[in-house]
């Protein structure tokens, strides 16, 4: 039986040897597809936990630009407010309007006749004197109302891009430095160039840079805005009637003027310090040493961040927000403008075309059909204009809750600029 058995093991021994060959080349590959879906689940599952790690910073990340701009505008808001300051002149022309009690109006009156006489005139010359005097307030007041607004808005857009800007530079530094003190070099390979962390007193002098254009890069937006606003509105009188579409084409006329003007060229500068005499106020004013604080750190931040702020998509982006800021602007202020009345019905029925009568002339029915079926614009004198406007520059810098902050912060524009600098490569 055992010569049985092994004639026949020796008559099958290829097939054993094919068939054992087979089933051990299953086995092995069953163990290496088993090790291979492990380590693909475990790598699956690292990336999804880095994911949403890198994204729960992203949008901690986003909340702290949010709250460092609502700490900061109180700074700037108290800046433009005193430096254009519309309810001083207000206030100017309601001194001059207040009656004055009636012995200084009785010595006013003897001393104006007297005055007047003296020069062989009449009282109305004084009054003429005093009438154009309020036409000058009026029109400054106009002028000031709508370059505070302006300023207002392109000094929160401004502010908003470069405190994300910068926060997120340092997020994805901070995001950066944690993966590499967590992980072995080989354990994580970084793409890009990484070199050596920032340290603090970098960080804190990288984010104090915002100390420029809240003292000194804002008074340059200042002008632009005055030059642009006085182009384009200098001429249109006080007592002018506008629609809101009419008043929305004003504002864009001054958005064209500014970006003529050159405002994209003047950007780096208002929120840099740039060039050695501006570098040297900066220091002095904040009492820092040039040695301390251009380290190659701060220096690589520097000239990385400027190069944001020189590129396109930061164009891009700043005209979306002050397009956006403005829209937002223009419908509040559409509250100001009541609603149209209905027009009336026809007075009188159209002529009847009866048989062997003479049919309405065709231009006739037209005219008549669009007076009645155009609807008419509500309009408002610019004069009555000018207090609600200057309240929304003062809204859009303190308001709160301030709904253009939010508005502004959480458009897609500033969460793709934040994105793209927080997720770029050699940010640090």
């Amino acid at each position: 039986m055992l010569d049985g058995l092994w004639s026949f093991a020796r008559r099958h021994q290829r097939k054993f040897v094919i068939g054992a060959g087979i089933v051990g080349g299953l086995y092995y590959s069953g163990k290496l597809l088993t090790q291979r879906l492990f380590e693909m689940q475990n790598a699956s599952s690292k990336e999804r936990s880095a994911k949403e790690n890198i994204r729960r910073r992203f949008d901690q990340n986003q909340r702290d630009c949010m709250f460092t701009i609502m700490s900061l505008l109180p700074e700037l808001s108290e800046q433009v407010l005193r430096e254009v300051d519309v309810e001083r002149l207000i206030a100017e022309l309601r001194a001059i309007n207040k009656p004055a009690p009636v012995e200084e109006r009785d010595e006013r009156d003897d001393s104006a006749t007297e005055s007047a006489e003296s020069v062989n005139g009449t009282p109305l010359q004084l009054h003429e004197a005093t009438k154009r005097t309020k036409v000058e307030i009026w029109e400054d007041i106009k002028l000031q109302s709508f370059a505070r607004t302006l300023i207002a808005v392109y000094a929160e857009s401004l502010l908003t891009m470069l405190v994300h800007i910068q926060l997120n530079m340092i997020g994805r530094s901070s995001y950066l430095d944690s993966v590499v003190g967590k992980y072995t070099d080989d354990q994580v390979t970084l793409e890009g160039r990484y070199e050596s962390r920032v340290a603090p007193a970098d960080e804190q002098n990288f984010l104090m840079l915002s100390w420029w254009f809240l003292n000194r890069g804002w008074r340059q937006l200042m002008s632009q805005v005055r030059a642009a606003t006085e182009q384009s509105i200098s001429g249109l009188p006080l007592k002018e009637r506008l629609s809101h579409r009419e008043l929305s084409t004003l504002f864009n006329d001054i958005h064209i003027k500014l970006r003529e003007n050159g405002l994209m060229q003047s950007v780096p500068g208002m929120l840099l310090p740039l060039g050695e005499e501006f570098t040297a106020d900066y220091l002095e004013s904040n009492r820092l040493a040039a040695s301390q604080v251009f380290t190659p750190a701060f220096v690589r931040l520097l000239d990385q961040m400027r190069d944001v702020i020189e590129s396109t998509d930061f164009t891009y982006v700043f005209n979306s927000c002050a397009d956006r800021l403005t829209t937002q602007l223009l419908e509040s202020l559409q509250e100001s403008f009541p609603e149209p009345v209905p027009a009336p019905a026809p007075s009188r029925p159209l002529p009847p075309t009866v048989e062997g009568e003479t049919a309405p002339n065709l231009d006739d029915v037209v005219r008549e059909f669009e007076e009645f079926s155009t609807a008419p614009e509500s309009r408002v004198a610019v004069v009555q204009l000018l207090p609600r406007i200057a309240r929304e520059g003062h809204q859009i810098l303190n308001g709160v809750p301030n709904q253009y902050l939010e508005n502004v912060s959480a458009s897609r524009e500033i969460q793709a600029l934040s994105a793209a600098v927080y997720t770029a490569e050699d940010v640090v």
